[in-house]
């Protein structure tokens, strides 16, 4: 019907009103080279099937570490896990992971946590957060994770350190919560 109308206004020589224009979102200009990494050099490693009260105690604790400022906090929780019936693929947020049967391995959790974590899709600083977390709870070195990401022409975004030592705990944070203090050296990404 609203077609109809905006026709007989065209042809009658009448004004329509144009819709205002959406916000675009920004464009996951790197997922295809992140899932095409995984596949080629995580999910090899990290595959063994969990139960999904394995995926929870996982979550649990990466949100426990990354959060450790906040967990203390009234209404705190990490993401609710639920097994992603009729679901094909995994996703992630702060809020919920839904994770078909297919997808209850360490890698794939541990993925859908990082976008809970960051902010930006599959940009340089999920692949950040994705990297500190596989290196935490899944075993990888980060040498061979930061090789095998150059290798992969995988932007990263850099690591923050305090004092002379990286933190793990920062490296999983997401900028949002990182202090002021060390968001003020924060450099343009870098490709490792």
């Amino acid at each position: 019907m609203a077609l109809t109308r905006a026709i007989r206004q065209w042809l009658c020589g009448g004004m329509t009103r144009v819709p205002p224009p959406r916000a675009a979102r920004p464009r996951d200009f790197q997922r295809s080279r992140v899932y095409g990494w995984e596949r080629r050099f995580v999910m090899p490693l990290a595959c063994d099937p969990m139960g999904l009260d394995a995926c929870r105690a996982l979550v649990l604790d990466v949100y426990l570490l990354c959060e450790a400022d906040r967990c203390g906090e009234r209404g705190w929780k990490p993401p609710e896990v639920t097994d992603g019936r009729g679901r094909r693929h995994a996703c992630g947020s702060r809020a919920v992971i839904k994770l078909p049967r297919w997808a209850r391995t360490k890698a794939v959790v541990l993925h859908e946590c990082a976008h809970g974590l960051a902010a930006d899709a599959h940009g340089p600083e999920f692949v950040r957060v994705y990297i500190g977390l596989l290196e935490t709870f899944a075993g990888f070195e980060r040498g061979y994770l930061e090789r095998t990401l150059n290798e992969a022409k995988v932007r990263v975004a850099p690591v923050f350190t305090q004092g002379n030592a990286p933190s793990r705990m920062i490296a999983a944070r997401p900028a949002s919560r990182i202090p002021a203090t060390e968001q003020r050296r924060r450099t343009a990404f870098t490709r490792h």
